[in-house]
């Protein structure tokens, strides 16, 4: 008979049954992620094809500033719209049920992508090949007309359909992790890390299967397949579809936490109350000696604490402040993120106008698979940029740091963001480079002049291998290894506890602020670089060399403040508010205490509180090995997310 000391079942059975409900759980959403993952890179990588070549004519397709434009807008909205994800997710609705919102909205906006592809959509919303005369004036739409002429078909319904699809992957993407690790309910770091590895895995053979299969069907029409953007939308839409179902089927086999409400409006209500309190003092500034008695005046956001006279607690007021370090980091990775998505718009533009095939042509006709020879998908070339962080990042994480560890040498995350900017700067150098050499050959030499055949597209293109393209790619890899996993590692580590989830939703929407300003910088300097548009998609007549440059000098001198303002920061007096002692290597001046640089050379603001936190861990380890009492430190092991 069961009592207080023996349980109805036991502890092994229950255990054996929670592990089988972690495995199950865990397995369902990788591959949930891997489906996802297909379904969007699908869609990515070939979108501007899609836009030059789709299910309009030649003559009509959209021209090459228009079909940038929209690149950059489906990958503004995919990653802005993580915070709102985010925000709904621990707000309103948890994670379960918001993550069903994402996948409703992505796959509706998958359907009107297919049926633009297919020409199925009434001619209210889109024309296809139907121009507005005065005779059939009043069966069309002045917006048709205007789209048409503007050189962007269907410009409405296309704009619909991304930003639903945007708003779709946001949500997704700032949940699925996130619901993943809850599914442990555990602080082991062993799993915690394998599950990490395995969703990293999920995302890469997903994005390959896209780009490269998906990809090669959209560009190429093999077999049946006619029309292959309509066959490669119709599997990501289905893939999306099963991606759901399993994920609901499965729903029993889920932890689902309940929604505990956001920290955003205690973020916004430390801000205002500091924000009037630093007005009044400037209308009435009254030094109150008993709240400070070392005369100092407080910062602009210790107006809200306690002590000075606000209602909230020190730290909180703190975690507040660290958002703003952390946001100076964030901006100062836009023109990377700028330099990143140029692998789907302008470098696949220039890819469309170099040789496909493998071996030379003598130029007299077009070039195409319907000569029997193998072409390279432009796509294809972001497979080098994946491929390259898949072998680069096991070596990195093995190998190269250990041994730079052990020799004494500690590269900080900080460090690592630098060097990735400057890998960011070489790679759209060296594409501006190439574009340089390509235009030039377009306009001086006339042998090397071919018409390349992609699908029912004619290309002028440039008689030169699109292998040529593989350093700039693997440039960007580079970048990537470095810049965006510290990025990710430094939101993650430098974050207050309270605030990680809203620190991850602002990474990523910092990657889409990033590919939005390529759209208002494409707008900028489209009159002047790219002001020929006798031709869809054409660019041997413009200077998107010019472009490329002019992203290079804008990373540069990012850089470069970069580099100095991390050089001020670490060397640079800090103020200390304690009284001075004697025998202490401070320095007072006006009534301030500063720090010797020589005494504190290796203080750095933006670290301190995570060396001081892997400190206390290392303390507590201590402590606890000493009363022989199990380590609690690995609840505070943060996964690295990539």
């Amino acid at each position: 008979m069961a009592t207080e000391t023996s349980p109805l079942i036991h502890p092994s059975a229950m255990d054996q049954g929670e592990a089988r409900r972690q495995t199950a759980a865990t397995g369902v959403l990788l591959v949930v992620l891997t489906l996802e993952r297909l379904a969007y890179y699908a869609l990515a990588t070939s979108f501007l094809l899609f836009l030059n070549k789709g299910p309009w004519d030649g003559s009509e397709a959209w021209n090459t500033l228009e079909a940038m434009n929209a690149v950059f807008v489906l990958a503004a909205v995919s990653y802005m719209s993580a915070l709102l994800g985010g925000y709904i997710s621990d707000a309103w609705l948890g994670r379960f049920k918001t993550m069903v919102l994402g996948f409703l909205m992505y796959i509706g906006g998958y359907i009107l992508l297919t049926l633009i592809a297919n020409k199925q959509l009434p001619r209210q919303m889109c024309s296809f090949g139907q121009h507005c005369t005065l005779s059939n004036s009043t069966d069309c739409d002045g917006l048709i007309e205007m789209e048409d002429r503007a050189g962007a078909p269907c410009k409405t319904a296309v704009y619909v359909a991304i930003t639903v699809v945007g708003l779709g992957v946001g949500t997704v993407k700032s949940n699925i992790a996130p619901f993943g690790a809850e599914q442990l309910r555990t602080g082991n770091p062993q799993r915690m890390r394998s599950f990490f590895n395995w969703f990293y895995w999920c995302i890469n053979f997903g994005s390959l299967v896209g780009v490269s299969a998906i990809s090669y069907i959209e560009q190429d029409c093999p077999g049946i397949c006619s029309n292959g953007f309509y066959c490669g939308y119709l599997i990501a839409t289905i893939c999306l579809g099963v991606s759901l179902t399993l994920f609901v089927v499965f729903y029993p086999c889920y932890y689902c936490a309940r929604p505990e409400g956001s920290i955003m409006g205690n973020v916004a209500r430390i801000i205002w109350e500091a924000t009037k309190a630093q007005v009044q003092h400037w209308r009435s500034p009254r030094p109150n000696n008993a709240l400070n008695p070392l005369h100092l005046e407080p910062q602009f956001l210790d107006r809200a604490k306690v002590r000075y006279g606000g209602s909230f607690h020190e730290s909180a007021v703190d975690d507040v402040r660290s958002l703003g370090k952390l946001f100076v980091v964030f901006i100062a990775l836009i023109p990377y993120w700028l330099v990143y998505f140029q692998m789907d718009s302008s470098f696949q533009i220039q890819g469309l106008h170099m040789r496909f095939s493998f071996y030379s042509s003598n130029g007299t006709g077009p070039v195409g698979p319907s000569e029997g020879e193998f072409s390279v998908p432009a796509a294809w070339l972001t497979l080098f940029n994946q491929l390259f962080l898949v072998a680069a990042i096991p070596i990195l994480t093995s190998l190269l740091y250990p041994r730079l560890d052990r020799a004494g040498i500690r590269v900080s995350m900080l460090f690592r963001i630098g060097l990735g900017m400057l890998f960011s700067l070489l790679a759209v150098m060296s594409a501006g480079g190439l574009e340089s050499y390509r235009t030039y050959l377009w306009r001086n030499d006339n042998s090397t002049h071919i018409e390349q055949l992609v699908g029912n597209v004619t290309y002028n293109a440039v008689n030169i291998s699109i292998f040529l393209q593989v350093p700039q790619y693997m440039l960007v890899g580079a970048a990537e290894a470095f810049a965006s996993i510290a990025g990710l590692e430094f939101a993650y580590s430098a974050a207050p506890r309270t605030f990680q989830g809203m620190i991850m939703g602002l990474f990523y929407t910092m990657e889409g602020i990033g590919s939005l300003l390529g759209t208002v910088l494409l707008q900028a300097v489209g009159p002047f670089w790219f002001s020929n548009k006798t031709d869809f998609g054409n660019i041997n007549d413009n200077h998107m060399d010019f472009y490329l440059y002019f992203l290079g000098v804008i990373q540069f001198i990012t850089l470069c403040i970069y580099c100095v303002t991390l050089y001020m920061q670490r060397f640079s007096l800090q103020p200390l508010a304690l009284p001075q002692t004697p025998g202490d290597s401070s320095t007072s001046v006006g009534g301030r205490f500063y720090v010797d640089p020589a005494q504190d050379c290796e203080r750095n603001p933006m670290t301190d509180s995570i060396e001081e936190e892997e400190e206390e861990n290392e303390e507590e380890e201590e402590r606890e090995e000493e009363h022989n009492l199990p380590s609690s430190s690995s609840q505070d092991t943060k996964p690295l997310l990539t």
